[in-house]
Formats: C-alpha cells, sequence, structure tokens
C-alpha cells in the first residue's frame, strides 16, 4: 500500500470538501492544526479542530477531523469505535508504533492540503 498515495488523496478530499470557503481561511486552519498536532499530538488535534468557534473554522475544522479519521480507519486495522475519542486513546494512543504512524500520515495529509488549499488561490 502507498502511504504517500493514501495521504495525497485525503488531503484532496479535504480541500474539495471545503471548495465553499476562503482558500486562505482554509490554509490558515490547515496550518494551525498542523501546528497543534506536532506540538500537541492526533488527540490534541483533533480536539483543536473540534473547539473552534469561529464561523469559518466551524465548517472547515469538521472536514479535516472526518477526513483524517476516515483515512486512519481505513489505513490502521483496529477495531473502531463509534466515539471517535475512544477510538484515539485506546486503539491509536496505546500502541507507540499506531501513534508515531498515524501522526506522521496526518503531517503529510495536512502538508498536502494546506499546498492545495494555496494553489487555489
Amino acid at each position: 500500500m502507498d502511504l504517500d498515495l493514501e495521504t495525497a488523496k485525503t488531503s484532496q478530499k479535504i480541500i474539495e470538501s471545503t471548495m465553499n470557503n476562503k482558500s486562505s481561511e482554509v490554509e490558515n486552519l490547515i496550518t494551525k492544526t498542523l501546528g497543534v498536532l506536532q506540538e500537541n499530538g492526533i488527540y490534541g488535534c483533533i480536539l483543536y479542530l473540534n473547539s473552534r468557534t469561529s464561523e469559518a473554522e466551524k465548517k472547515i475544522g469538521p472536514v479535516i477531523h472526518e477526513e483524517l479519521l476516515k483515512m486512519t480507519k481505513r489505513l490502521v486495522k483496529t477495531p473502531t469505535k463509534n466515539d471517535d475519542y475512544e477510538y484515539l486513546t485506546d486503539e491509536i494512543c496505546s500502541d507507540i508504533d499506531l501513534l508515531i504512524l498515524t501522526k506522521q500520515l496526518w503531517e503529510q495529509t495536512l502538508t498536502y492540503a494546506r499546498y492545495g488549499a494555496k494553489a487555489r488561490t
């Protein structure tokens, strides 16, 4: 399985799903999300996306959240749970190898998505 291809496809889905938003708003939230991911990890990243308060970020954040988790559940074969937070803590964060893999996949996806948002302008 080509993980780089999967991250590229996921980033394209994020960009396609946010076409109704200004590219600068999409790029800004992706950049901030990438920073949170790098500093606070995958759990902090999802919390950050779900805590946005501006109208634009309330629309963009759930798209990023959904696409990152869909990719993770597709690539990282673990039992899925209905609650995203529980899934991350019980299935991903509890296994250091999966945690590192997931963080790297998300970083690559968000980097590609940031470039995609920038290219839209």
